[in-house]
């Protein structure tokens, strides 16, 4: 793993759109169509906002680039609680993207059960021959998507683990979600993880140093790099500085 430092969230989200802007041109350069793994939490919405308001942004065609959800609360679509609607107030308002190309979690009023729901999404993500990118930020309690520690029934890895489960019992609120699995979120190439504040920095210091037992943000890592984007308050804990 490797730690990019930041000042503030402010550095650590202008750095990730930075990043994300360049490696998608990169890609589409190449003739490649991106897709990228989009979180929610403070971390993930700050990172929409600056892509939204960025002066690079038009040097992507948002038109030739996939979306996916590391995570989706069980609620009704267009609910304030659904992490897609952080991308539609932000980022999807400000260019124009195919919506063929946006993979939205079912929503509660979809007609489809919890597990129903978390098997179709597990099947559209199987189907996806390679994932770019994938945001995660990371919890107080070091969980990423809605994977929290303590829970090894959501923690599975390994062959046969599907691509996406249903979560039940959340420690937070709603209780019912759904989300991509260790195996899944470990197929992007480039994994991120996104962490900013004083709160996070227990958890942070257990990632980088992968203290036992490791929290789903230590499980994480990317086929071709695996980087902790973090600012000084989160890394306070890391010694010695990273």
């Amino acid at each position: 793993m490797r730690i990019e430092r930041a000042a503030d969230l402010d550095g650590v989200s202008a750095a990730v759109s930075d990043a994300l802007l360049d490696g998608c041109r990169a890609l589409q350069a190449e003739g490649a169509v991106p897709c990228i793994v989009l979180t929610g939490g403070s971390g993930g919405a700050r990172v929409l906002q600056d892509l939204a308001a960025h002066p690079r942004l038009g040097s992507v065609d948002w038109g030739r680039v996939r979306f996916l959800w590391g995570d989706e609360r069980w609620v009704p679509q267009g609910h304030e609680d659904r992490n897609d609607l952080l991308a539609d107030a932000t980022l999807f308002a400000a260019v124009e993207v195919d919506p063929e190309l946006v993979h939205r979690m079912p929503a509660c009023d979809s007609g489809l059960s919890l597990d129903q729901a978390a098997a179709a999404y597990a099947r559209l993500v199987a189907g996806i021959a390679r994932i770019d990118f994938g945001l995660s930020g990371v919890g107080p309690d070091g969980h990423v998507a809605s994977l929290f520690p303590g829970r090894e029934d959501l923690l599975r890895d390994g062959p046969g683990v599907p691509d996406a489960i249903p979560v039940r019992d959340s420690p937070k609120p709603p209780s019912e979600r759904i989300s991509l699995t260790l195996p899944a979120l470990c197929r992007a190439e480039r994994t991120w993880l996104i962490a900013a504040g004083a709160a996070k920095a227990d958890a942070v210091s257990r990632i980088a140093f992968r203290e036992q037992p490791l929290l789903p943000g230590a499980r994480l890592r990317g086929r071709t790099e695996t980087v902790l984007w973090a600012d000084a308050a989160a890394l306070a804990g890391t010694h010695p500085p990273a």
